[in-house]
């Protein structure tokens, strides 16, 4: 029977703009709780659900701020069975 591999955290999050070699744009730095990072371009999607005007600064072309902060949430990831979609 397979294991069921899920992870689930719950607590404070942070999305900090990361910039590497000179001063380029590398991506999102994820914080959840007390200091576990993730990368992965997923702060871009979670800043345009979540952080005010982002979503329309991304579409015209402009950066939203450097960091944004939710005060609690809960992340979820699962791994699913099945044809990719």
């Amino acid at each position: 029977m397979p294991t069921e591999r899920k992870l689930e955290l719950e607590g404070r999050m942070q999305v900090i703009e990361t910039t590497g070699a000179w001063n380029v744009y590398a991506g999102e730095r994820i914080l959840l709780g007390a200091g576990d990072s993730y990368r992965d371009d997923l702060g871009v999607r979670i800043r345009e659900a979540f952080q005010e005007g982002a979503a329309e600064a991304l579409e015209d072309g402009r950066s939203p701020s450097e960091r944004f902060e939710l005060a609690r949430v809960r992340v979820t990831i699962e791994l699913l069975d099945g044809p990719v979609s």
